[in-house]
């Protein structure tokens, strides 16, 4: 990942999802369905994620085929590459813990970012406490996923809810929630997010120093 890469996360991430969605929203109709499903949420308050996706997708294992399904997952924790966020779809499996400790360790050695996990998660003392790696999820389930879920692919497109999630997307997280930011408007969104932020921090402080909303507005175009 070269220099304009790294300095792009970066500034993602120094943005909200409020804001983001906003300009997301300024920019037509295509981009006003970029929101991922509203029980997405962090393990802990304070949890950011900014980032380009890698994408996971599994299904329900219905049957024992012989094949132990962990091995799929190491194939997956291979691909992992620096800076990325990891979005895993679990399909039509929602009770196992889809998530954990040690996935988390070898994606966090691996330079991974965080994990959006559309589906369960478990370990999660460890991740938040001894690890601090970020990840969202559904809900918590101590059961494995070992007989009840498969990997199907990875770093291919994903619909989840109905936001479709490219690889090459970038995905930013925060307590509000998690958007997918197209990679075609990256840049431009990552540009006028900026300069919203900047606006809001003054019109803050305006409000701190009494002056009126309506005003404020009016010069500056944020509420």
């Amino acid at each position: 990942m070269n220099t304009h890469d790294e300095k792009k996360i970066l500034n993602l991430k120094k943005l909200y999802t409020g804001a983001v969605t906003d300009i997301l929203d300024s920019l037509g109709e295509e981009f006003r369905n970029q929101t991922l499903p509203n029980d997405l949420r962090p393990i802990d308050n304070n949890m950011k994620v900014a980032g380009p996706v890698y994408t996971v997708r599994g299904a329900k294992r219905f049957f024992d085929d012989g094949i132990d399904p962990r091995y799929k997952q190491m194939d997956m924790l291979d691909g992992i590459f620096p800076n990325c966020v990891i979005v895993m779809d679990s399909g039509d499996e929602k009770s196992a813990a889809h998530w954990g400790e040690l996935m988390s360790k070898t994606a966090l050695e691996k330079g991974a970012t965080g994990a959006i996990i559309n589906g369960g998660i478990r370990d999660t003392v460890q991740i938040i406490e001894e690890h601090k790696f970020p990840v969202f999820a559904c809900y918590h389930s101590p059961l494995t996923a070992v007989y009840r879920y498969n990997i199907v692919d990875f770093n291919t497109p994903l619909i989840i809810g109905n936001v479709k999630i490219n690889p090459g997307d970038y995905i930013l997280g925060d307590i509000d929630g998690v958007v997918c930011i197209p990679v075609s408007v990256v840049d431009e969104v990552i540009k006028q997010a900026s300069i919203v932020k900047e606006k809001e921090d003054i019109v803050r402080q305006k409000l701190n120093d009494g002056e009126n909303i309506r005003t404020l507005f009016e010069k500056y175009r944020v509420f």
